[in-house]
């Protein structure tokens, strides 16, 4: 991969001027990105949309760690899918998570996301880009929906990876190889899954002269970790794509491939971005993204969906500098984008929420602390970091012990528990001999379970 010759010249010492002089604009930026994003997060908790599992299986992660029965992440229903990532980082998130509230996972991520801005801001001195391309490229980043979805949709670990792509590559600039090995390191925080991520970004560095040594220290310390954590056996995507496209699925398919589209786009537009190799990542996780289409009509994003953003934006980076036609088609874009995502929260979040918030909040009131509570994927992260709970799905797959509570709205599909158990538990909740009935109201059923219901019992 090539560049123009003026990306090759002494980097920042002609700029410290402009370093020092935006340097508080670059972190307003960033804090201003963690504010909007966190109190978008928040609102949507506050509403009861957070229909994943996976705020509630962080929780009960952080709950079992803090107690000190880690071992017991594999065999939860909740946790299990944590537990395969061998991610480390959520020992260190635990603490904060249990004593600052959601809200500080919400605002960690979201800043560290937006931390992004700066590492190509960095990148784009370092190239000597002027300050509307380095604009371009960051707006592009930090509005990409898909990363926007990814901080508001709850908490996903996985999604530190794109600034983390950014860092990185920084670094490798810089030829900081002690910062640049830390954060390999650091990376391995986020689970075996960053090493898609690592090496992605291992595959522009080797495809550019000056930094191919750092893309060669990437892949051998990827493979190196992979083989320590995960052994010999790596994962290929599955063409799961089941033949039917809702507005989900569509919308999902438009901020993952449009991205692909614009970068081909620029390059009839704009030859420059021809001359770095930063499109190839973008397109291999464009196209294991689109090879994973089942996820798409569940969510707005798969946990690397969001690594186009980076990725994009090195694209724009790396390519000079840019002509006023191609920085007006990027901000357009990205305001395109913003509406794009805004029809989506509404059509997403605020359109079907739960209008019984006041009555799940009562039936939460009269779970005791340390009861086993059986719910929704949008109600069990409401007992904040927890370990006694259990999925709505977990009926007939694990025992499930008399004294259990059970809080349930069976008029909501939270797109994991299937239809029939939510009935056969609102039947449980009926009977006389089966379960003492607590609360009814609006639509909610919360009720104690009198005799422990094994796996090989039905209904």
């Amino acid at each position: 991969m090539t560049v123009n010759e003026e990306s090759s010249s002494p980097s920042v010492l002609s700029q410290g001027s402009l370093l020092k002089k935006d340097q508080i604009s670059r972190w307003a930026w960033v804090w201003a990105y963690a504010a909007i994003v966190t109190t978008l997060a928040v609102v949507r908790y506050g509403m009861f949309v957070s229909q994943g599992y996976s705020l509630a299986g962080y929780l009960t992660a952080f709950s079992l760690i803090l107690q000190g029965r880690s071992a017991a992440l594999p065999g939860n229903l909740l946790t299990h899918a944590i537990a395969t990532q061998s991610a480390w980082g959520i020992w260190v998130l635990a603490p904060f998570a249990k004593y600052l509230d959601l809200s500080f996972l919400f605002f960690a991520s979201a800043f560290w996301v937006g931390s992004g801005s700066l590492a190509i801001w960095r990148i784009g001195l370092k190239l000597s880009r002027d300050r509307g391309t380095i604009m371009a490229a960051s707006i592009l980043y930090l509005l990409y929906p898909s990363m926007i979805a990814a901080n508001i949709y709850d908490f996903h670990l996985m999604v530190w990876a794109a600034p983390l792509i950014l860092w990185i590559v920084s670094n490798a600039l810089d030829r900081r190889w002690l910062h640049f090995l830390v954060l390999l390191v650091l990376g391995t925080g986020m689970g075996v899954g960053v090493s898609g991520a690592l090496l992605l970004s291992g595959l522009g560095l080797l495809l550019w002269r000056p930094t191919r040594w750092f893309g060669l220290a990437t892949w051998g310390f990827t493979v190196i970790y992979w083989g320590i954590a995960h052994g010999l056996s790596w994962p290929w995507p599955h063409w799961l794509w089941q033949g039917h496209l809702d507005l989900r699925a569509a919308l999902y398919l438009a901020w993952i491939i449009l991205p692909a589209l614009l970068a081909v786009g620029g390059m009839v537009l704009q030859r420059s971005l021809y001359n770095n190799g930063w499109w190839l990542p973008l397109m291999v996780v464009v196209g294991f993204n689109v090879a994973l289409g089942s996820v798409s009509s569940t969510s707005p994003f798969t946990d690397c969906s969001a690594w186009v953003a980076p990725f994009l934006a090195l694209i724009v980076v790396f390519a000079g500098r840019l002509p006023s036609r191609i920085k007006r088609l990027a901000l357009l874009w990205s305001a395109g984008w913003v509406v794009l995502m805004g029809g989506y929260l509404y059509h997403a979040t605020w359109r079907p929420r739960p209008t019984n918030v006041a009555e799940l909040h009562g039936a939460l009131a009269l779970v005791p602390e340390h009861a086993t509570l059986v719910s929704q994927s949008y109600i069990l992260p409401h007992r904040h970091v927890h370990s006694d709970n259990l999925p709505a799905s977990a009926l007939n797959l694990v025992p499930i012990p008399a004294g259990t509570y059970v809080l349930i709205d069976p008029s909501v599909w939270d797109g994991f528990t299937p239809r029939p158990v939510m009935a056969a538990w609102q039947s449980r909740a009926m009977r006389v001999r089966g379960a003492n009935l607590l609360y009814h109201q609006a639509g909610v059923w919360l009720f104690r379970i009198n005799h422990t219901i094994v796996p090989s019992q039905k209904g």
